[in-house]
């Protein structure tokens, strides 16, 4: 009967050991891990939204081309839109909803490394990179995903705009990205 206690008592102290050495999402990064923290936007949000009520996607498209006017080696954009992308005007309410939001976390420390902010109807707003990498989600996070959902928002056979894409930003780590699908 001791051993049995023993063997238990080792065993959940191995268990004990084993839980203490996986990462913690309790731990909240410091200002100073926040990417775009000093960030201003440019735009007028009640332009922009004025613009995605009338469905200016051509305007939208231009105000926000400037960003990929002037790339930076740290930062870019990548289309990726097609049949299966979320209708624009959802990506537009999954990319606005980063506005609730102080700082967007990658809290996912397995596998794809990726963690999800937002969603809206069919659209997702992610964020991939190193684990407890943070970024400002609004206006840093929100102006690059507003870029991908309307820059790259491109008309299908059935009418319907479309936006999925990649923000790189290599300032939060090797890889890091923002993502719209």
């Amino acid at each position: 009967m001791q051993l049995k206690l023993l063997l238990a008592a080792t065993l959940l102290s191995i268990a004990a050991t084993l839980v203490g050495a996986l990462p913690s999402p309790v731990t909240t990064p410091t200002s100073l891990e926040v990417l775009g923290e000093d960030y201003v936007s440019p735009f007028d949000y009640d332009v922009v939204n004025s613009l995605v009520a009338a469905g200016d996607y051509k305007a939208l498209k231009e105000m926000y081309s400037q960003f990929w006017n002037n790339p930076t080696a740290a930062e870019g954009g990548v289309c990726e839109t097609s049949g299966g992308s979320p209708p624009t005007n959802e990506a537009y309410g999954a990319v606005d909803l980063l506005n609730t939001r102080d700082n967007c976390c990658q809290w996912n420390a397995f596998e794809t490394q990726c963690s999800n902010l937002t969603n809206r109807g069919r659209a997702s707003v992610g964020f991939c990179g190193a684990y407890k990498a943070c970024l400002q989600c609004s206006p840093f996070a929100r102006d690059r995903m507003y870029s991908i959902a309307f820059y790259c928002a491109r008309q299908g056979s059935d009418g319907v705009y479309r936006s999925g894409g990649k923000w790189m930003l290599d300032g939060a780590g090797p890889g890091a990205r923002l993502i719209l699908y």
